[in-house]
């Protein structure tokens, strides 16, 4: 009996069905999320692929890669321009790789010609020759009948910042992966009984509580005797010369960069050039910040409140307080003091906010969008009738963030007894190597400052009065005036060894 007649046609859909499933599986594999580092080698199983970096209007990081159609991978050797403020590689960052693909018909069909001029696979025709039933290969296709190839679509690269966007204070991470094992010579500091540090006068001589820092024990003149090199970059110029110029730089081996700049920026060179240099600043961030290598040190105060040292929590004349500046816009430092959510605090009995918007910068941001101005006037009113000195006569003492999270108000809270209250993120706090900051003052972030006023009425009094006293003794040992304060940054510098030198060892 015969065979029933295979319908015509069918390995034609057979080898479309079997192209589908293999256009639909690269599409897949194309919208795959991929980790890697930009500007560096990726895993051994991947091909090695180098971003195209630079910055939109918007500030954001923009990059793309260059594919390869030919050979399906990612081209090596692409070159990686990098800005400051664009996709540094140095960083760490998670990328999606997606490949801008061609509709499936598109695909279906250059595969199949993929197929069919490899020789694994032959085209054939399904009709009939002369009528006799038989099927007639398909003549190959010559390099000169082909089509040209669709021009090479590039690999898109959406950046997915780690850090939070629209947020104070978070920043890309930029400085080297550094810690003392491998950033350090210890061998500098053998045989010493003292940390010998050598002071460059340029870009800057020491300023604040290191300006007489060359009359100290702490001071060497001779480079081949110095354990540690300070750098101060708070220069008055605009441009100031990179560190690298100076004459012991060596790659910023056993330096220390030393600013109290509102932001790194102002005054830093580009943080990824600094090499295997530390940092010892006041704009420190915990997402940022190279535990056990750099240094938080603190603004100094610019007044010390001492009548108030006496008086015990809720012996005082205010429940919390705040007299300060706003700053007025629609996003950066320090603007959450003009949200509704900081000025609410104030009730006008126990709990005083006293703001005021007088300042240059305000004044062109009002005339700009006037709007940005609401309640200034009111504020105003409560300003004017309150003074400094009488409000630090207080049990809790707000310290909100301003330019930077740091803020020469937590020094002067201390000052005068009360418990500071911070409200800024991603902030590491002075010394914290030293310090035990959680057994003193409490902090919020930005966001949650509704909670303030009920979360510390809701602490036991005992509590608070232990909290006190924790803080005056904080206050006393490392804070107190700028003597006790290079010292404070001497030892948290010393306590890096994690007692390597004994005669550098401070256990009290």
């Amino acid at each position: 009996m015969a065979s029933p007649p295979r319908k015509k046609g069918c390995p034609a859909i057979m080898l479309s069905l079997t192209c589908a499933i293999i256009a639909f599986c690269i599409v897949g594999w194309h919208n795959a999320e991929v980790l890697g580092t930009l500007c560096a080698l990726p895993t051994p199983e991947r091909p090695r692929f180098e971003p195209q970096a630079a910055q939109t209007s918007d500030g954001k990081c923009n990059c793309t890669l260059e594919y390869d159609a030919s050979s399906g991978a990612i081209r090596p050797n692409v070159s990686c321009s990098c800005t400051e403020d664009a996709c540094s590689p140095i960083v760490t960052e998670k990328i999606v790789v997606r490949q801008e693909m061609p509709p499936i018909a598109d695909m279906v069909r250059e595969i199949v010609k993929e197929v069919a001029k490899s020789g694994n696979l032959s085209s054939v025709d399904e009709s009939a020759d002369s009528g006799s039933g038989k099927k007639t290969p398909r003549k190959s296709e010559s390099a000169e009948d082909r089509p040209d190839p669709p021009p090479e679509k590039p690999i898109v690269i959406e950046h997915k910042p780690w850090f939070v966007e629209n947020r104070t204070w978070h920043y890309p991470m930029r400085l080297p992966r550094c810690s003392m094992d491998a950033c350090f010579n210890f061998s500098r500091c053998d045989g010493v009984d003292e940390l010998k540090i050598f002071v460059y006068d340029l870009p800057s001589p020491p300023v604040r509580y290191f300006s007489k820092i060359n009359d100290t024990k702490f001071f060497t003149g001779d480079p081949d005797r110095a354990c540690l090199f300070f750098v101060f970059l708070d220069a008055p110029g605009p441009w100031n010369p990179h560190p690298k110029e100076l004459a012991h730089w060596n790659g910023g081996l056993n330096h220390v960069l030393v600013s109290f700049a509102d932001m790194w920026k102002q005054k830093g060179p580009p943080q990824e050039t600094i090499g295997m240099a530390s940092i010892m600043v006041s704009d420190m961030h915990e997402t940022t910040y190279r535990a056990g290598f750099d240094i938080s040190i603190p603004l100094p105060a610019n007044y010390h409140l001492h009548e108030f040292l006496e008086l015990r929590p809720f012996e005082r004349k205010y429940f919390l307080t705040f007299r300060g500046l706003r700053y007025l816009g629609h996003s950066g430092e320090g603007v959450f003091r003009s949200h509704d959510s900081f000025r609410n605090l104030h009730n006008g009995d126990d709990v005083i906010v006293a703001t005021s918007c007088k300042h240059f910068i305000n004044d062109l941001n009002r005339e700009k969008e006037p709007a940005l101005g609401a309640h200034c006037d009111d504020d105003e009113k409560i300003h004017a009738n309150t003074t400094f000195n009488d409000l630090m006569n207080s049990t809790f003492g707000l310290v909100p963030a301003g330019i930077q999270p740091a803020s020469y108000r937590f020094i002067e809270v201390l000052s005068a007894g009360s418990v500071p209250v911070l409200i800024a993120d991603n902030y590491v706090k002075p010394f914290d190597t030293l310090i035990h900051w959680h057994k003193c003052l409490i902090q919020f972030p930005t966001t949650e400052m509704h909670r303030i006023v009920g979360s510390l009425r809701a602490i036991p009094r005992e509590h608070v009065a232990i909290r006190q006293q924790n803080c005056l003794t904080i206050y006393q040992e490392f804070l107190k005036d700028d003597s006790t304060l290079m010292k404070s940054s001497i030892r948290a510098l010393k306590a890096r060894f994690m007692g390597v030198f004994p005669a550098l060892a401070e256990l009290t």
